[in-house]
């Protein structure tokens, strides 16, 4: 149970999509489903033949009673407040018997006073299967998440009705949980979740009305009977299940950041002027003064006048 517990939490691990599904503030919902270990249990068992002259069993323990492999699911409820979880469970099991060995020298007492057949491994009438209705409130540590892969550890109290030997009998029950999940989308998880669960003790019976097998046994005629079988044990199971929970309020995908604005433009060229003796200057400053003209040329001598 340990090795398929572990293998089956790093499949988690290594698969699991980390998305954008809220982590604190939130309630949710849920659904969880999966297999079922329960554990063997012992019976407690007493004879009272019909005839007198032959002597009655005591009660005492006289079989174990292993189940099959079953199914568990439930449905929960809660709220998220961050590191701890506070949530109500609504949760049904059942399994089928798969065997129910008797002491020896039980048996061997019921067919020395009946003339009957019996062998270790009759059921003597014990119920085909166990089913268990519980109603639970689970407080939870949780760790991890944020868009990620989470976990979280705890345990609850609560009612377990018990239908086993004949009977239904409801008693205080609590279990220890672990589990991992991991987003998937902005409102769900998906994980994977390991219970011990363990009922009050059930105490419920039932009857096995046997007919003699033969005419005497030793000296004294055989004897039909009621053997009473009862279940002195608490029912207690382990179970693996897969869980898919809506978180309500989910973050939403945040938008991405606006593009950066574009560059300025270069600035404008400043005008300019082209001054008469070619050069271009700032339309604001002033040309150059041109330079005056040069002077007459001297005149000559032995010109008319001189």
């Amino acid at each position: 149970m340990r090795k398929l517990l572990l293998a089956t939490v790093a499949a988690t691990a290594v698969f699991a999509t980390p998305a954008l599904a809220q982590d604190a503030g939130h309630g949710y919902v849920g659904i969880e489903g999966g297999v079922l270990f329960p554990r063997t249990q012992h019976v407690i068992g007493s004879v009272d033949f019909d005839a007198t002259t032959v002597a009655d069993i005591n009660a005492a323990e006289v079989a174990r009673v292993k189940s099959k492999t079953g199914w568990d699911a439930d449905i929960i409820g809660g709220y998220d407040f961050g590191m701890f979880r506070l949530e109500g469970e609504l949760g049904y099991k059942r399994a089928k018997l798969k065997s129910a060995t008797f002491n020896t020298a039980f048996v061997d007492a019921i067919n020395a006073g009946a003339g009957t057949d019996f062998t270790v491994n009759e059921d003597l009438g014990i119920s085909d299967h166990t089913s268990v209705y519980s109603a639970m409130l689970n407080g939870l540590v949780d760790f991890g998440g944020n868009g990620a892969i989470g976990g979280y550890v705890g345990g609850g109290a609560g009612y377990a009705d018990v239908h086993q030997f004949g009977e239904s009998k409801g008693k205080f029950a609590w279990q220890l949980i672990a589990g991992l999940y991991a987003p998937i989308s902005s409102n769900i998880d998906v994980g994977l979740k390991y219970r011990y669960f363990r009922a009050g003790r059930n105490n419920a019976s039932e009857d096995f009305a046997f007919d003699a097998g033969a005419v005497t046994c030793g000296n004294v005629a055989c004897s039909g009977g009621v053997a009473t079988l009862s279940n002195d044990s608490r029912f207690s199971s382990h179970s693996l299940l897969a869980s898919l929970i809506f978180n309500f309020g989910g973050a939403t995908e945040m938008a991405p950041p606006p593009p950066p604005p574009p560059p300025p433009p270069p600035p404008a060229a400043p005008a300019t002027q082209t001054c008469p003796d070619g050069s271009v200057i700032l339309a604001t400053d002033a040309c150059p003064v041109p330079p005056p003209p040069p002077p007459p040329p001297p005149a000559e001598r032995g010109e008319r006048g001189q």
